[in-house]
């Protein structure tokens, strides 16, 4: 009964239609999800790209506004004066900073080893010492040569995807209009409107994620550097831009900004180094929690937790380069969401 059961519903159409739609279904799922893996390297480039190519648009865009000049000039005047303002700043302080540079390489190191002989003369770092005495550290001392020569070839690329980014963006920044009229074309005919909406709202909330950040990152710098040289902490330059550019990255920039700062100051003694932690911790503070929840009140509409969590999965999912970018990301995936898939309002 069962199996004459199971004949008639296999001859059935609508049964046949139905398995194989949901084969389709199933294995361009899985392809997808394997060109995604795929893709992992690839596709933080190419959002790295857009987010350059919106920056230079925008400074290019305030130019010509402001002196009105046409806005291919404005281009190519943005550019040159990132590259002019780059060599200001190395002719200024390019000696000092490679020294103050030069002093932190030595002194993490210095720093470490001071930590461990700590740890070793203390009666618990002794009782630890026990369970690692005898292991053998010759196969992880082995491929060293490997991991330099790997780390070597991840900058060398790095490089590379670095200037492949730079002319892309200049493609994009030259002509966005056309690149966004490419995309709602290539989009299925009952969803160009949303897409068109979606292009020009992700836009905007990149934009002002992007002043946000420029002023996150500036503000950061200058308040450890005055902390840090109001301290007398060595090498208060260099600690400065570290901290200024980690600060790029909500949350763990600043805590690997203050244990940075703490081993640089540490070769020099205890109380530089709590004064490092206290002038880069001071100044993350109030920039992390008086000035930047200010403007991203005004400007990013995102929850705190929602932006720590989407850090962390797309750390897990495209590493450093996904821990970087993962909060315009988040902002653009919740204008996504804000377009396609948020239900609409009922009066």
């Amino acid at each position: 009964m069962k199996l004459s059961f199971l004949t008639k519903s296999l001859e059935q159409p609508d049964f046949v239609a139905r398995s194989i739609f949901i084969a389709v279904v199933a294995a361009a799922s899985v392809s997808l999800g394997l060109l995604f893996w795929r893709l992992s390297d690839f596709l933080p480039l190419v959002f790295a790209t857009i987010i350059l190519a919106i920056a230079w648009r925008s400074g290019a865009e305030s130019l010509s506004a402001r002196f009105k000049i046409p806005l291919g000039l404005s281009l190519l005047a943005v550019a040159l004066g990132i590259i002019a303002a780059i060599a200001a700043t190395l002719t200024a302080f390019g000696n000092q900073l490679l020294s103050q540079y030069d002093e932190v390489a030595l002194d993490i190191p210095a720093a470490v080893a001071l930590i461990q002989r700590f740890v070793e003369e203390h009666p618990w770092g002794r009782f630890v010492e026990k369970f690692v005495i005898d292991a053998d550290y010759s196969k992880a001392a082995a491929p060293v040569a490997q991991h330099v020569g790997a780390a070597l070839g991840t900058l060398g690329n790095g490089l590379a995807l670095g200037l492949f980014a730079i002319i892309g963006a200049a493609y994009l920044a030259a002509d966005p209009k056309g690149h966004a009229e490419a995309v709602v074309t290539l989009t299925p005919a009952r969803n160009r409107e949303k897409m068109s909406l979606f292009l020009a709202r992700s836009g905007v909330a990149v934009r002002q994620w992007l002043l946000l950040q420029l002023y996150v990152v500036v503000m950061n710098a200058v308040f450890a550097g005055l902390a840090l040289w109001a301290f007398g902490v060595p090498a208060p330059l260099a600690l400065a831009t570290i901290s200024g550019a980690l600060a790029f990255i909500p949350y763990f920039g600043s805590m690997i900004a203050l244990v940075v700062g703490a081993l640089v100051a540490l070769p020099h003694g205890v109380e530089p180094a709590l004064y490092a932690a206290l002038a880069i911790g001071a100044a993350s503070a109030v920039e992390g929690y008086l000035i930047t929840p200010y403007l991203q009140s005004r400007s990013l509409s995102v929850p705190a937790v929602v932006l720590l969590f989407c850090m962390l999965a797309f750390g897990a999912l495209f590493g450093a380069m996904g821990v970087v970018l993962a909060v315009p990301a988040t902002v653009v995936l919740s204008v996504a969401y804000d377009v396609f898939a948020k239900p609409p309002e009922t009066t």
